[in-house]
């Protein structure tokens, strides 16, 4: 009998799972890779190749889950406040709000969360070294939601065929289908903006119907699960969607944003001024290949622009202002 010539295991790479699985691909840096920082050159591999084939990598149980269980408890607090409000801005008019993590007190501001060694590893891999950080945000699903944003792209400018901006996705709960885990589309990085619709008002933009029913046939969008402690990370370019949070609990994220040193966007985030939250990101960046984009504002205008949408006059687009 001839062999077959379709194997059904990556040999070269048995941590690889076939694109057809339509499954993202997971790292999970070992004990030493996480008191030296850095991946092996194995994991590199296999991350790399995750990245570049899919847009889209989870880097495994590189958080303390206590740490982020801290933060979560300041969010459930947080959105009880951010309901109140008569203008609350909801993403993409769905169950799904703005709401930036706290980097004020101090007991909040965890150095596995924000000055990651693997995370940074990672990010000089994709982008390359002295790449920019320059965006904290977060968003926040509803308990007991029922709709769902369309399938969008983060990238709505013209932009090339590169990587060059990736986005941390850090869940501070177990995060899966049942309470609106991301949905993401594998691969389609590699689409330009002729995919997309123009952008709207306030900036959200669509995936034009023909692309999505083409990709549909192949790979279509898929809910992964990512544990609390877990980082997914994925390209700009990405398709993805907020999956409604049918649960009784928030889905709360947090969201770091890192462009490629190259990439002339005049994004900046805020931190609040004679708090040291400026300078401890200084000194905890320092040695990584990650320069911090930091605006210091007050204390009072920190509190009231934490959470404000990305799309607006104050909150500037990444990508504004690229000059190539």
């Amino acid at each position: 009998m001839a062999p077959s010539t379709q194997p059904t295991t990556n040999v070269y790479m048995p941590d690889l799972p076939p694109q057809k699985l339509n499954r993202p691909v997971e790292v999970k840096p070992s004990r030493e890779e996480i008191a030296r920082g850095r991946f092996n050159d194995a994991n590199i591999k296999l991350f790399l190749s995750g990245m570049h084939r899919d847009g889209v990598v989870i880097l495994k149980d590189v958080i303390d889950p206590a740490h982020l269980e801290k933060i979560n408890e300041f969010m459930t607090q947080d959105t009880e406040k951010e309901l109140q409000k008569e203008d609350l801005y909801r993403n993409f008019g769905v169950e799904n709000i703005q709401q930036g993590p706290p980097l004020v007190p101090s007991e909040y501001f965890f150095d596995d969360v924000y000055f990651n060694p693997i995370l940074f590893h990672a990010v000089t891999l994709y982008l390359g070294p002295d790449a920019k950080w320059n965006m904290i945000t977060g968003n926040n699903a509803l308990p007991h939601g029922t709709h769902r944003q369309p399938a969008h792209s983060d990238a709505m400018c013209n932009h090339p065929p590169a990587p060059f901006y990736a986005i941390a996705n850090i869940y501070t709960v177990d995060a899966s289908p049942s309470n609106g885990s991301t949905e993401i589309w594998l691969g389609t990085h590699h689409f330009d903006n002729e995919s997309q619709t123009p952008p709207g008002p306030k900036g959200e933009t669509h995936i034009r119907p023909e692309y999505l029913e083409e990709r549909q046939k192949t790979l279509p969008g898929i809910q992964p699960t990512v544990k609390r402690g877990s980082i997914l990370f994925r390209d700009m370019r990405l398709w993805h969607a907020g999956m409604p949070n049918k649960s009784d609990a928030m889905r709360y994220m947090i969201a770091l944003g890192f462009s490629a040193s190259w990439w002339h966007g005049k994004a900046r985030f805020r931190v609040p001024a004679k708090t040291g939250v400026y300078e401890r990101i200084m000194h905890g960046t320092k040695g990584y290949g990650i320069i911090p984009q930091i605006e210091e504002v007050s204390v009072e205008e920190y509190a009231r622009l934490r959470n404000a949408p990305d799309f607006n006059d104050v909150e500037k687009m990444t990508y504004e202002g690229e000059i190539f």
